[in-house]
């Protein structure tokens, strides 16, 4: 049995973990301050090793993150979703970003499959 990683980062709440389809021990979680409520967010990139988690890099966004996930044709290239409506489209090869922000809703979204769904009753494709 192995032990639980954990990691903790100071005035974050985590929402949603990924692990990566490419790289074994990598994972992706967004967080956001003050459990999503009001706030910024951030996206970690994690790398599991032998002393535990460590953060590979870290993304600042100006609203809570709630979803993560990673592109099925990049190993590098991730999609969040946010309290301010939109999507953020991140590359890890590069320090800063978000690569293209997507602007679809009003309100606060939450994501599955492409089907994005949201507070201001639409959905999009």
């Amino acid at each position: 049995m192995s032990a639980v990683r954990t990691l903790r980062v100071p005035g974050r709440h985590g929402y949603a973990v990924e692990f990566s389809p490419y790289l074994p021990g990598r994972l992706a979680c967004a967080a956001a301050q003050n459990y999503g409520i009001a706030g910024c967010g951030t996206l970690l990139v994690l790398d599991q090793t032998e002393s535990g988690l460590q953060i590979f890099r870290s993304f600042d966004w100006n609203d809570g993150l709630f979803d993560v996930t990673w592109s099925e044709n990049n190993e590098h290239v991730l999609v969040t979703c946010s309290g301010d409506g939109s999507l953020q489209l991140w590359d890890t090869a590069k320090a800063t970003g978000p690569l293209q922000v997507y602007r679809e809703h009003t309100q606060e979204n939450t994501w599955h499959f492409f089907i994005l769904p949201s507070a201001d009753m639409t959905s999009a494709l």
